[in-house]
């Protein structure tokens, strides 16, 4: 029950975390991936940004220490209440009205985080209690490959850098289309999901008997590396877009990450019953469909002042 309850803060705080993100950058210039360093800098120098990013780092604690004991999938429905609270922020705090298709891609959101919790329920001669406490993990995050590291960050690397590097530029003009937040939602995700999956390593090798083994794993660096490039490109995400769209595709998008990278580094236990596989599997494919349901662009309404201040970046997702 404990874990269930830092599950449930951690998302909470995350949104503290981001709409603190959301406020620092809207009181900056524009920032963009093509210049790292003036954006590092700028970012770096914003008191509320730095603050985000200790609540950000509290939050990746609380969620790392219920990882410790909790199955990934049994932490999902955390995000369907965090969802309500981030609704009710970006409604109420920022004017944000989402469209009936991002309503509907919402509720797939919800839908594939419910169907996938529900693959944790007991099998035939199996108790809750046991289906909801994991142990192990410990002794394959103190013995983590190189190799298999890799197949985690290369792929999450890949994504962003190719947008930061080649693909964030201005497009001005009638062709000119303000973005939904999707890029730049599955480009931190998959930053910010392998970040949450080194930190559930590093947390699950300090509740075990490897703690002395920490910091000459790879864990630490891997945490650092990654977190710092989903920071950067979240933030320049949350100065462009809308954060009921960023956060929520951020947050699929790093969950379906975490659950995948989690059962290949650390043996993260699929159910070995056919039904709930099937949910564990259908889960992960509603979190996709919720991922391709969102639309690419704003809407053009004359008159909108929202959709008429999102900058107009061309990133390739069409």
């Amino acid at each position: 029950m404990q874990a269930v309850v830092l599950a449930c803060s951690a998302q909470a705080v995350y949104i503290v975390a981001y709409v603190l993100f959301k406020t620092a950058t809207a009181r900056m210039s524009p920032i963009g991936g093509r210049h790292p360093l003036h954006a590092a800098g700028r970012l770096v120098r914003s008191p509320r940004w730095l603050a985000g990013v200790l609540v950000l780092l509290a939050g990746f604690a609380l969620s790392a220490t219920a990882l410790v004991t909790l199955p990934v999938a049994a932490t999902l429905p955390a995000f369907g209440l965090g969802l309500v609270l981030l609704l009710a922020v970006g409604m109420s705090g920022f004017g944000e009205r989402p469209t009936s298709r991002e309503w509907g891609a919402a509720i797939i959101t919800v839908a594939a985080m419910v169907t996938a919790a529900l693959s944790v329920m007991p099998g035939p001669g199996e108790s809750l209690a046991g289906a909801l406490h994991r142990t192990g993990g410990a002794e394959a995050a103190a013995a983590l490959p190189l190799w298999k590291a890799a197949l985690v960050v290369v792929p999450s690397l890949a994504l962003p850098l190719w947008m930061f590097g080649v693909r964030d530029r201005q497009v001005r003009g009638r062709h000119a289309r303000p973005l939904t937040g999707i890029a730049y939602g599955c480009g931190a995700g998959v930053l910010l999901g392998a970040t949450e999956v080194f930190g559930m390593g590093m947390a699950t090798m300090l509740a075990g008997d490897h703690r002395g083994d920490v910091l000459t794993s790879p864990h630490p660096f891997l945490f650092l590396l990654a977190g710092v490039l989903g920071l950067g490109l979240l933030s320049i995400g949350l100065q462009r877009c809308r954060l009921t769209i960023i956060v929520t595709v951020v947050t699929v998008t790093a969950k379906t990450h975490l659950l995948a990278s989690a059962t290949l580094l650390y043996g993260e236990p699929w159910p070995s019953d056919p039904a709930l596989f099937l949910l564990r599997a259908a889960g992960v494919g509603l979190a996709i469909l919720a991922l391709l349901s969102f639309p690419r662009h704003e809407k053009r309404r004359p008159g909108n002042p929202a959709v008429r201040n999102l900058s107009s970046v061309k990133i390739g997702w069409r």
